[in-house]
């Protein structure tokens, strides 16, 4: 049976091994690395006819909403003055503006979820362990996930159910298997939480648009009921884990002094306290994580999806003068803990878009849903 991807261009994050192609990490240092092999994820896409048109931008090292030394700022489709947030900078841009019937991106900590909602796209975040990572740049080995960037939840559930599967060769690939029907199950009566705090962090204008689209949830049949999470360190847990263990893979880059060609002084100098963290301080983030994790699988026991606001304001402007701010100090970040929570505990989301700031950029919801449970979000969706 001929896949519905058959024929179809689509571009990659530039952290995707494409054999014969550079991939470069977004960074000078590798500007001339040809891989030998493909990413499985590559082949995987290949195998269902997809015509791989284009690597795309991507911060340094997936570092945040950054510039990188080979290309300037991606600009955002819907205002070229405005950020395309990050790190999955260009697979959110080109998919936006169609130069791309769709994209790969990868998250750590919302890389996916945050362009997505910046260019008015449906983001996919896929449980941890669904999609192998074999071929892919390690950030942070415990916390990165790969997922479609596409312009609707039904094609991120058709790239889903092209890419998805285990593979011997990332060991931390699951074998729970994914099978993604476009026809939604009954969502009539199912409770929902709704992450009240971080709703209540959006302006006015931004509110009443969340406001609708909660409305019009209820309308289909959903029980919507506040709730709040528990009081956990959770961005505190999330930077010291990610952190320390991309110090960690890029500790080589010292060692021969290559990391002198990186972008900022200041990321050099954190890579580097990062890989020499404590292991006390590394023991108790993880101690803190199962503690985070188990709250999680719990409160998705009792709802069948959370839902928060992807970010409280659209997308900012590019400051080019400010090269190296992290999603963290965009406006509007901060307390984000649906989506930190989320990721460490390694649960599948959707952002999807949900109408426009005041000043005409898209806005987006963010649906978190139970591990592995990703066919339950894009019901929703």
């Amino acid at each position: 049976v001929q896949s519905p991807l058959h024929g179809i261009p689509y571009g990659v994050k530039d952290l995707f091994d494409t054999k014969g192609i550079p991939t470069t990490w977004g960074s000078i240092i590798f500007a001339d690395r040809v891989p030998d092999r493909d990413a499985t994820v590559i082949e995987k896409l290949h195998s269902a006819g997809g015509i791989l048109s284009a690597k795309l931008a991507m911060s340094e090292f997936a570092g945040g909403s950054t510039r990188s030394h080979l290309l300037d700022y991606p600009h955002n489709p819907w205002k070229l003055d405005r950020t395309t947030e990050g790190s999955s900078t260009g697979s959110a841009a080109a998919t936006s503006a169609a130069m791309t019937g769709y994209a790969i991106g990868t998250e750590t900590g919302g890389s996916i979820i945050y362009p997505s909602a910046a260019c008015g796209l449906s983001g996919l975040r896929p449980t941890y362990g669904r999609v192998s990572r074999f071929g892919c740049m390690p950030l942070s080995w415990s916390l990165d996930k790969v997922g479609p960037m596409a312009r609707s939840a039904v094609d991120c559930g058709l790239i889903l159910d092209a890419i998805a599967g285990h593979d011997p060769r990332d060991r931390n690939s699951g074998k729970t298997p994914f099978r993604f029907s476009r026809e939604p199950s009954d969502i009539r009566g199912q409770k929902v939480a709704i992450i009240h705090e971080e709703f209540g962090r959006a302006p006015a204008h931004n509110g009443r648009q969340f406001e609708a689209a909660l409305g019009l949830l209820q309308e289909l049949g959903l029980v919507l009921e506040d709730v709040s999470l528990p009081a956990r360190p959770y961005r505190e847990v999330y930077k010291t884990i990610d952190y320390s263990e991309a110090g960690t893979f890029f500790k080589p880059l010292y060692d021969d002094k290559r990391i002198e060609k990186m972008y900022t002084a200041s990321r050099r100098a954190n890579f580097l306290a990062d890989s020499i963290l404590p292991a006390s301080d590394s023991l108790k983030a993880q101690r803190i994580r199962t503690m985070i994790t188990e709250e999680a699988d719990e409160l998705l026991t009792r709802y069948r999806i959370l839902i928060a606001p992807t970010q409280p304001k659209g997308a900012g402007l590019i400051e080019p003068k400010n090269p190296g701010p992290n999603p963290e100090s965009q406006p509007g970040m901060g307390k984000d803990h649906t989506m930190r929570m989320a990721n460490l505990a390694g649960l599948p989301g959707i952002s999807i878009p949900c109408g426009f700031d005041a000043d005409g950029m898209p806005l987006g919801l963010h649906l978190v849903g139970a591990a592995w449970d990703e066919q339950g979000i894009l019901d929703v969706a």
